[in-house]
């Protein structure tokens, strides 16, 4: 199973998502009109945007992947982002589910 999801993975170019590059977060944010996806305040100055990785996989950075956050909202990501391993993915799941 890769990052890409299970199974055949097509013909995707994996090499070519492996970092975040700036063709990408471009794509992201004209996808989100340049608006935090969360709580839609637009991207201004300092209030630069930050990119969650829905799928938990910081190494698969395809724009389907990707969502443009403020800092206010990404803050709870970074710290979901953070924790690593079984036991990390196990308790964000939990964490989901019941709301935490």
């Amino acid at each position: 199973m890769s990052f890409f999801g299970s199974g055949n993975s097509g013909n995707i170019d994996k090499k070519k998502y492996e970092s975040l590059t700036l063709s990408i977060r471009q794509t992201v944010l004209e996808r989100s009109h340049h608006r935090c996806q969360k709580c839609s305040v637009k991207f201004r100055g300092s209030n630069g945007p930050f990119f969650e990785h829905i799928n938990g996989s910081l190494k698969d950075n395809r724009p389907s992947n990707l969502r443009s956050l403020c800092d206010k909202c990404f803050e709870h990501v970074k710290k979901k982002e953070s924790r690593k391993g079984f036991l990390g993915g196990m308790r964000n799941n939990l964490g989901q589910m019941f709301g935490n």
